[in-house]
């Protein structure tokens, strides 16, 4: 994850590196959860080392639109969502960076031969960063509250799928995953 935060007038660039781990249910094939913990493994806070930090979501999905032969499926999603980190502020000492997200999601994609499931995303979110600069508690957002982009997932032999992503616009992030189903 790359993006900016605003603090007064101060634009604070982060990056982030993580490894998450989730579980979901889906009672139906239109709704459902996934509850996710990570780790935030790597990256950089004004260009300064991050020392680590976790995150914790919880995600609403629903499928309004259900696929059929020549038609897309479009799903919605609803997350609340925090991170902890430890960094180094502007004034030398380790300080604690916490954010907090509410975000709501849509996507639309198109089943290719069975097994291919291209789709494009949009994501809507805000929530306050707290942090320490110039020795002061600051409060501030993200620069964008978007983030643009879109997907693949590749429907593997078994209950195993492949999932890429990458969100290039607003908050910019790429993702890999494996999905285990049954």
């Amino acid at each position: 994850m790359r993006t900016t935060i605003v603090f007064d007038s101060a634009r604070v660039p982060i990056e982030q590196v993580g490894v998450t781990a989730t579980v979901g249910r889906f009672p139906t094939p239109r709704r459902g959860w996934a509850a996710s913990v990570g780790a935030i493994v790597d990256g950089t806070i004004e260009g300064r080392d991050l020392v680590g930090g976790a995150t914790a979501a919880f995600t609403v999905a629903w499928l309004p639109v259900y696929e059929r032969p020549r038609r897309p499926f479009v799903g919605v999603t609803g997350t609340v969502g925090a991170a902890w980190l430890a960094a180094t502020s502007d004034d030398g000492s380790r300080r604690n960076w916490l954010a907090f997200d509410l975000r709501v999601g849509g996507m639309v994609g198109k089943t290719i031969a069975g097994r291919y499931v291209p789709y494009a995303a949009a994501r809507l979110f805000g929530g306050p960063v707290v942090w320490r600069r110039g020795g002061e508690r600051v409060i501030g957002g993200d620069r964008y509250h978007v983030s643009l982009g879109g997907g693949a997932i590749v429907r593997l032999p078994g209950a195993v799928d492949l999932v890429a992503e990458v969100m290039p616009l607003g908050e910019q992030t790429a993702a890999l995953g494996l999905t285990l189903h049954r």
